[in-house]
């Protein structure tokens, strides 16, 4: 009996210091602080945040990639579960988004804390689910067919060839593996050229990388603003993960390599000059997101032929860069909505005059999208080239892998410019445009959001010990580089009100 009491308590114990516990109570803390009674107020965002930041805590790690994905989407989530009910109700008139936004950042962070296939598989085919709902969120509320074909769209080539992938892995592990091994501990056989082309496949179609890369535009750009920051900023991300993951099986690497590296190459500027060429702000900020997410999965090709974790890390650097700034560049997109009632950048310009403050953070954002210091994408930049050019003497790949990145790199700053004209146009007049001020209350979400995405910075230079110098230099200058960033943002709050003061003496 005492032996039985002992082994009952003992696994009592282990089950309390599990992974399982800590998702199960995020979970339901998450459910508790979306009961409607308490949903907008305080016991319900505290209780939503907590159950976010709880899922820090999970151990056991697949790989620093996975962790640092969940680290980042953490933050991202629990400033969009702030930000959410404020858009809902300006826009819709109704908290109703909340839960679906809620659910779906946390079975995509559940993904990267998956230490299973069969948990992966589950919280993946549970995020796509969401997804699809979420994408055609305003057919459901307002009858928008364009956001039912979107959804449609989304279903057809995102969803399915995703599936597929994950079944064939699933199929190649079996069952058993795929509950009780870990996932590092897993080697399905993708050595068939045809294998590892169908799971690619899949994956690329969740990256939105070419051939099946044309869902992604319209399901971004339609979706309410909440769930194009979950969309672009961390849903793309599993595809990264997932071709992360199918680089450590044995696979065919002739196959992988050329598959990965023309797609991604074709993706990536064709995502940067589309979005260039665009006058709404979401599909501009869509087809952004394609050309990034394209620059990661090069870094991950060249991978294969050098076996360099180098390219591993800038991969992981740059997708959480990317994490943060285009997360908060959606949420800035959902400010500019609301405020006024407008995407097309034709019609906007004056956002400064409102919102210098939202202005200014917008701004940073978009610093760190063409990878200026000490934004989190100054690192992305340093990381990506660095890892590149050590190997331009051995192989003439990696000098067109330079040149694509430099392509891609000098679109971003193209249409970085362009995103920055929807807040500022010194020429365009807002006349009579109306204006709903309740957009204000967003603004110390997205500022937080960016705030933390600078410590970020400073967390991932001290992380990487084992980096080329040139990381070790940037962490050196860190102090110098902050110290210019604040220089940066008091010059231009200064700009900003020089232009509204200007702008208001002249109108009257």
């Amino acid at each position: 009996m005492a032996l039985e009491l002992g082994g009952v308590l003992e696994y009592v114990q282990v089950f309390l210091n599990s992974r399982e516990l800590i998702l199960a109570t995020s979970i339901a803390l998450i459910l508790l602080g979306n009961i409607h009674a308490i949903r907008e107020r305080v016991p319900g965002y505290v209780a939503r945040v907590a159950g976010f930041l709880l899922l820090v805590l999970i151990p056991d790690s697949v790989s620093p990639f996975s962790r640092l994905l969940l680290l980042s989407g953490v933050s991202v989530a629990a400033f969009l579960t702030l930000y959410t009910p404020k858009y809902s109700r300006a826009k819709y008139g109704s908290p109703s988004l909340i839960p679906l936004v809620d659910l779906f950042a946390l079975s995509i962070l559940a993904v990267f804390a998956s230490s299973r296939l069969i948990e992966l598989i589950t919280f993946w085919l549970v995020a796509e689910l969401l997804g699809f709902f979420l994408i055609a969120y305003d057919y459901l509320v307002k009858a928008d067919r364009g956001a039912l074909l979107a959804a449609v769209k989304y279903l057809l080539f995102s969803m399915i060839p995703t599936d597929i992938s994950l079944f064939i892995i699933l199929a190649l592990t079996g069952f058993s593996d795929a509950v009780h091994l870990q996932l590092r501990e897993i080697a399905p056989d993708l050595t068939s050229p045809l294998v590892t082309a169908l799971v690619l496949l899949g994956f690329f179609s969740k990256a939105a990388v070419f051939p099946l890369h044309f869902w992604l535009p319209d399901a971004h750009s339609i979706a309410p603003s909440p769930a194009s920051v979950l969309l672009s900023g961390i849903m793309v991300k599993m595809g990264i993960y997932g071709i992360y993951l199918v680089g450590s099986y044995p696979l065919s690497r002739d196959t992988a390599l050329s598959m990965m590296f023309l797609s991604s190459s074709l993706t990536a500027i064709y995502g940067g000059l589309q979005a260039a060429v665009q006058s709404d702000i979401k599909r501009l900020l869509a087809y952004s997101t394609m050309s990034h997410t394209a620059a990661m999965v090069l870094l991950l090709s060249l991978y294969i032929p050098s076996g360099d974790p180098v390219f591993i890390d800038a991969a992981t650097i740059y997708a959480v860069a990317h994490v943060f700034f285009k997360s908060s560049l959606f949420m800035d997109s959902g400010f500019i909505e609301i405020l006024t009632g407008e995407r097309n950048l034709g019609k906007l310009g004056y956002v400064y005059l409102y919102a210098p403050a939202e202005s200014l953070v917008a701004m940073v954002s978009v610093l760190s999208m063409f990878g200026m210091p000490p934004a989190v994408g100054f690192l992305a930049k340093v990381a990506t080239f660095a890892s590149i050019s050590h190997y331009l003497k051995y192989s003439w790949l990696y000098v067109l892998a330079l040149l694509v990145i430099s392509v891609e790199v000098a679109l971003s700053v193209v249409y970085s410019v362009k995103y920055v004209r929807a807040h500022i146009e010194v020429e365009v007049k807002p006349g009579d445009a109306s204006l709903d001020r309740k957009a204000i209350e967003l603004i110390p979400y997205v500022a937080g959001l960016v705030a933390v995405s600078i410590g970020f910075t400073f967390a991932i230079g001290t992380v990487y010990e084992g980096f080329y110098s040139e990381l070790k230099v940037v962490r050196e200058v860190f102090p110098v580089l902050a110290i210019a960033l604040l220089v940066l943002v008091l010059l231009a709050f200064y700009l900003l009100e020089l232009l509204r003061r200007t702008r208001e003496a002249g109108e009257g």
